[in-house]
C-alpha cells in the first residue's frame, strides 16, 4: 500500500484524510463481507431450528385436526391466548426454571471454553470475548428475558375476589413469557457457534490486531488520549507476541504462523499511516521506558529512537528476536517465516521512504544472522540470507518506487542517515541503493564470523548473495556498483587457508565475470580476473570444469531458492573460455576451446553435473 502523493503545502489533517480514504476504500469490501457472514452465522442457524419447530407443530395440530375431524384453530388460540390462573401458574414455573437453566448453560459453557482459551492463548482472550457486542447482547438478552419471565409469574394473582371477579392474569405477559423462551433456546445453537468461531485463532488474532491499529493509526481512536493509544498499540504486540510465543512451545506450526503474520502486517499498515500520526506519538514515556523491550537501553539509545520515530517498529522486530530465539530451538520453520516478514517490514518502509525503519530492519537481520552463526545452524542461515539479499535487491532496484512516493509530510530528524524537511523527498533513490551497499558488507563481515567457526558453505552461499547483489546493482546502473564489486572481491579475505571454500567463492566470482562479460563490461569481468591470478592453474582448470559441466538449473533436493547456486545459461558458458584465456597458464588450451565453439576444458567429458 502506497502513501497518498501529498505536495509541499500538504497539512497533517490532509495527509490524514488522503490515507483514511486509501484504507477506508481498501477495507470497505472486506467490512461488508464480515458483516454479512456475521449476519449469516446467527440467522441461519436460528431460522433452520425455528423452522423445523414450526414445522413440527404445524404437523402434529394437523394430525389432530384430520384424525379427530375437528377444527381445533379456534380452540388452541383459545388455549394460547386465555389461559386460567392456575394454567399460567404452571406454565411460568417451568419457564422460569428453563430459562434459568438457559442463562446457566450459556454462562457456564462459554467461561469454560474462553478460560482454556485464554491459558492456551493470551489473557486478553478474555477481555476480548467480553467486549465482544454480540456476546453483550446475547447474554443480555438471556438475562432480560429470565428476569422478565420471573416478574410475569410473580404479578399472577390466582385468587377470587368476593363478587367473583378473578385476580390479574397477564394473558399478553405469558404468551410473551413463551416466546422469550423460544427465542432463547434457538438462540443457544448459533450462540455457541459464535464462541467457537470467536475462539478460533485466526479470529483472536485479527481482533487483536485491529484494536492495535486502531489505537496506532491517525484517523480512528480519536478521543483516546497519546497514552491511551500507545498502551493499546504495545499491548497488541505483546499478546500477539505473547500467542506466537506459546504456539512455539506448544509446537503449533500454524498459530505461531499466523501471530508472525499479523506483527508484519500490523508494522507495515502503521507505517503507512504513522506520517499523519501528532510528533507526540513518537515520544517514549517512563511506563513504556520500564518495559522489558526498553528497559535496557540506553539513554542515547532510546532518543535515537524518539527521534527517528521508529519506536514502535523497535517493539514489533523484538518480538520477533525473541520468537526467533525460541524457533531456533523449537520451531527453525518459524525463524524462515520472521525473516521473510522481516524483509517485508523493510520493503514497506522503503516505499513510503521511512530509512530509519528500513536500517532497523537491516539490524535486526544482521542480528538474526548473528544469532543463527552462534548456534551453529547452517540451514536457517542459508534461508535468512536468503531473505537478506532479497532485501538488498530490492533497495538496489527500488521495485515499484517513484522518487515522488518517498515524500514525508512532517519533517523527522532522520539520525545517522538524512534529515528531510516537510514536502520534500526522502533522500533521493541514491539513499535506498546506499543501504544494498550496507547489507553486502554486512554480509562480507558474516562471511568471515562463519568461516571461523568452520560453516564453510556459508561463506560460500554470501559470496553468490553479494555477487547476485552486484548483477542487480550492474543491470540497474546504480552508482555504487563498484562499492558492491570492491565488497565482493574481498569476500575471499578469510578464507586462503581453505582450498574447498575458497574454490566455492572463486565459483561466485567467475559467474559474476561471465554476466559482465556477456553485456559487454569486459572491464569489470577483468578486475575478477585480477584478483585471482594467483589462483594454481590446476585449480582453475577445474572450476572452469565443474561451471561447464552442470546442465540442470534446479537442485535435486528441495530448495527455497530453487536454482544451483553453480548454474550458468548456455550464453554465460560461453564466455568461459574467453576469461579463462587470460589466464597464462590456460590461455593456450582456452583459445583453443573457444576456436572450436566449445565450453569445457580438454580432457573433461560432457555430462551432468551436480552442483550445490
Amino acid at each position: 500500500m502506497r502513501v497518498p502523493k501529498t505536495g509541499s503545502g500538504a497539512t497533517r489533517s490532509d495527509a490524514t484524510r488522503s490515507v483514511a480514504r486509501v484504507v477506508a476504500a481498501s477495507s470497505t469490501g472486506t467490512h461488508q463481507d464480515n458483516i454479512t457472514v456475521k449476519l449469516t452465522n446467527w440467522l441461519l442457524p436460528f431460522a433452520f431450528v425455528g423452522g423445523i419447530v414450526l414445522v413440527c407443530l404445524v404437523f402434529s395440530f394437523g394430525l389432530d385436526s384430520i384424525f379427530l375431524e375437528t377444527d381445533n384453530r379456534e380452540t388452541l388460540l383459545e388455549s394460547l391466548l386465555h389461559q386460567d390462573a392456575e394454567q399460567a401458574r404452571n406454565t411460568l414455573g417451568s419457564l422460569g426454571e428453563v430459562m434459568a437453566a438457559v442463562l446457566g448453560l450459556a454462562l457456564t459453557v462459554s467461561s469454560i471454553i474462553v478460560q482454556l482459551a485464554a491459558t492456551r492463548f493470551t489473557p486478553i482472550v478474555t477481555s476480548l470475548f467480553m467486549r465482544a457486542r454480540a456476546n453483550r447482547l446475547t447474554l443480555g438478552f438471556f438475562i432480560v428475558c429470565t428476569v422478565y419471565v420471573l416478574w410475569v409469574n410473580f404479578s399472577v394473582d390466582g385468587a377470587v375476589g368476593e363478587n367473583g371477579e378473578l385476580g390479574y392474569l397477564p394473558q399478553i405477559g405469558v404468551v410473551l413469557s413463551m416466546l422469550a423462551l423460544t427465542a432463547s433456546l434457538l438462540l443457544l445453537f448459533p450462540y455457541f457457534v459464535f464462541v467457537f468461531n470467536f475462539l478460533e485463532p485466526d479470529s483472536i488474532i485479527s481482533r487483536i490486531t485491529t484494536d492495535g491499529l486502531v489505537a496506532s493509526t491517525p484517523y480512528r481512536g480519536r478521543v483516546w488520549s497519546i497514552q491511551q493509544r500507545q498502551r493499546e498499540a504495545t499491548q497488541a504486540v505483546e499478546h500477539l507476541a505473547n500467542i506466537g510465543l506459546n504456539a512455539v512451545q506448544q509446537k503449533d506450526k500454524n498459530i505461531a504462523s499466523s501471530a508472525t503474520n499479523a506483527l508484519c502486517n500490523f508494522a507495515i499498515y502503521y507505517g503507512g499511516t504513522k506520517a499523519g500520526m501528532i510528533q507526540s506519538w513518537h515520544s517514549i514515556p517512563d511506563w513504556n521506558r520500564q518495559s522489558p523491550d526498553f528497559v535496557s537501553l540506553s539513554d542515547e539509545a532510546i532518543n535515537d529512537l524518539r527521534g527517528r520515530g521508529t519506536w514502535l517498529e523497535w517493539k514489533i522486530l523484538r518480538q520477533y528476536q525473541m520468537l526467533y530465539g525460541e524457533g531456533l530451538e523449537r520451531m527453525r520453520d518459524l525463524c524462515y517465516l520472521i525473516a521473510i516478514n522481516t524483509r517485508r517490514l523493510g520493503e514497506a518502509a522503503a516505499r513510503h521512504g521511512d530509512l530509519p525503519a528500513l536500517d532497523l530492519a537491516i539490524k535486526f537481520f544482521n542480528t538474526y544472522l548473528r544469532a543463527t552463526i552462534n548456534a551453529n545452524d547452517v540451514r536457517t542461515c542459508y534461508n535468512i540470507l536468503h531473505q537478506y539479499r532479497q532485501l538488498g535487491e530490492f533497495v538496489i532496484e527500488h521495485i515499484d518506487t517513484d522518487p515522488a512516493d518517498l515524500i514525508l509530510d512532517q519533517p523527522m530528524s532522520m539520525t545517522s542517515t538524512l534529515t528531510v524537511s516537510a514536502g520534500k523527498p526522502a533522500g533521493d533513490l541514491s539513499e535506498l541503493e546506499k543501504r544494498g551497499v550496507e547489507i553486502a558488507r554486512r554480509m562480507r563481515y558474516y562471511s568471515g564470523i562463519a568461516f571461523g567457526r568452520g560453516m564453510t558453505f556459508i561463506t560460500e552461499v554470501i559470496a553468490h548473495d553479494v555477487g547476485a547483489l552486484c548483477a542487480k546493482a550492474f543491470h540497474t546502473g546504480t552508482q555504487f556498483h563498484d562499492d558492491l564489486l570492491a565488497t565482493f572481491l574481498r569476500i575471499d579475505d578469510n578464507t586462503e587457508s581453505s582450498d574447498h571454500t575458497l574454490k566455492g567463492v572463486r565459483k561466485a566470482q567467475v559467474k559474476l565475470a561471465t554476466t559482465y562479460m556477456l553485456h559487454g563490461a569486459e572491464n569489470l569481468a577483468r578486475q575478477i580476473q585480477r584478483d585471482m591470478h594467483r589462483e594454481p592453474a590446476t585449480r582453475m582448470r577445474k572450476i572452469w570444469a565443474e561451471l561447464a559441466a552442470l546442465r540442470d538449473r534446479e537442485f535435486w533436493e528441495v530448495n527455497d531458492r530453487g536454482s544451483n547456486f553453480d548454474y550458468l545459461s548456455e550464453e554465460q558458458k560461453g564466455q568461459l573460455p574467453i576469461f579463462f584465456s587470460w589466464f597464462p597458464e590456460l590461455s593456450r588450451e582456452a583459445a583453443a576451446v573457444a576456436r572450436r565453439g566449445g565450453v569445457e576444458p580438454p580432457g573433461m567429458a560432457r555430462g551432468s553435473s551436480d552442483g550445490v
